[in-house]
C-alpha cells in the first residue's frame, strides 16, 4: 500500500513536488502558443483546463459540491476544454495531417481520450463499482498508459526530444490523478474493513 506518514519529509515535498510539474506544464503550454500552431498552443490549453479540473475533483471525491456554481462552472469548463480538445484529436486523424505527420499523433490522441473516459468514469462513479469491473478499469489504464510510454520514447529515439519531455510530464502529471483516486479507494476500503470488525 502506497502510503505517506503525514509527518514524513516526502509527506511534506510531495505538494511542492506535484505542483512544480504542474507549472512546468504550464511553461510547456506557454511555448506551444510561442512555437507552434493556435491549434497546438489551445488544445495544449484546453488539456491543462482539463487536467486541473480531474485534480480538483479527484482530490474531492468523498465531498458534495460546495454550491450549484461549483458543480456548472466545473462542467462547463469540462465541456469547453473536450470541445477543443476532440476538434484537436479529429485534425489529427485527417489524412492530410497523417499523409505529412504519421500516425503517431492520432495514436496518441485516441489513447488519452480512452484514458479520460476512465477517469470521468471514476469521478462520476466513485467507488460504486464491482470488484471485477475495479481490475477490468484497472488493467485498461495499464495497457492504455503503457502504449502512451511507447509513443513518448518513439518520439525521443525519432530525435522528438522536446515531444518525448512534454509527453512525460502530462504521464507523470495523470499519475498525480490516479494516486488522488487510489487514495480515495483505499481509504474507503479501510472503512469498509472497520465496518465489519
Amino acid at each position: 500500500m502506497f502510503v505517506f506518514s503525514p509527518d514524513s519529509f516526502l509527506a511534506k515535498a510531495f505538494p511542492y513536488f506535484k505542483w512544480s510539474v504542474f507549472g512546468l506544464l504550464g511553461v510547456n503550454m506557454a511555448l506551444f502558443f510561442i512555437n507552434q500552431t493556435a491549434v497546438e498552443g489551445l488544445e495544449s490549453l484546453a488539456w491543462l483546463v482539463l487536467l486541473m479540473l480531474f485534480e480538483w475533483e479527484t482530490s474531492q471525491l468523498d465531498k458534495p459540491y460546495i454550491s450549484s456554481l461549483e458543480r456548472y462552472s466545473i462542467h462547463a469548463g469540462r465541456i469547453l476544454a473536450y470541445i477543443l480538445i476532440l476538434y484537436s484529436a479529429y485534425a489529427y486523424t485527417t489524412l492530410e495531417y497523417i499523409n505529412e505527420n504519421g500516425r503517431t499523433d492520432m495514436y496518441n490522441a485516441i489513447t488519452w481520450l480512452l484514458i479520460v473516459f476512465l477517469l470521468e468514469y471514476d469521478v462520476y462513479f466513485p467507488g460504486s463499482y464491482a470488484k471485477w469491473e475495479w481490475h477490468l478499469r484497472n488493467t485498461l489504464k495499464i495497457i492504455l498508459y503503457t502504449t502512451l510510454f511507447v509513443i513518448a520514447v518513439w518520439w525521443w529515439i525519432d530525435g522528438e526530444f522536446f515531444d518525448f519531455y512534454d509527453a512525460v510530464l502530462w504521464i507523470v502529471c495523470f499519475f498525480f490523478i490516479e494516486l488522488n483516486v487510489f487514495i480515495f479507494e483505499e481509504e474507503i476500503t479501510h472503512a469498509e474493513n472497520r465496518s465489519e470488525v
